[in-house]
């Protein structure tokens, strides 16, 4: 595998990847050792992704790791969380902006399931009322309430 096919791989991944919860700007370098060695920088702005192959020196912070990782992480092989957990992918700089990047929401390419970036991949997407629609039906079953009781004294 050569540098070009492993940042083509990441930024066909990554940039489509869903980063609209990231109001943030957060940069970070990725470092590839060994085989298809080189740098590439991920940039989250505007709530989107950009990758781009160069290195980034005004960066919130950086990743170790080699060519084969980032391959195995796109094709879906293996989380991030395990490649981190692995000593395979090391990530340094600052944390608080570095957290930021669990609200990433990618595909990978085998898999075709949503993962996100540095945290195990999601199994099931249970949606939530919102406080807003919880307000609404206690209004709602309120007014219901009220409208059976004026009834009933009629």
């Amino acid at each position: 595998m050569t540098y070009e096919e492993i940042v083509e791989t990441a930024r066909s991944i990554f940039e489509n990847a869903d980063a609209r919860m990231i109001f943030d700007h957060i940069a970070v370098q990725v470092n590839i050792h060994g085989e298809g060695a080189g740098a590439f920088y991920m940039e989250v702005a505007d709530r989107s992704i950009c990758i781009e192959p160069y290195d980034y020196y005004d960066r919130d912070g950086m990743v170790d790791t080699d060519g084969q990782t980032i391959m195995d992480i796109c094709n879906g092989l293996i989380t991030l969380n395990e490649a981190v957990e692995s000593g395979r992918f090391v990530l340094y700089g600052n944390d608080e902006k570095l957290a930021k990047l669990r609200e990433i929401k990618y595909r990978n390419k085998k898999l075709k399931i949503n993962q996100k970036l540095v945290t195990k991949p999601l199994t099931k997407m249970v949606k939530k009322p919102s406080a807003r629609n919880a307000d609404r039906a206690a209004a709602k079953a309120a007014a219901e309430k009220n409208s059976s009781s004026k009834t009933k004294s009629k």
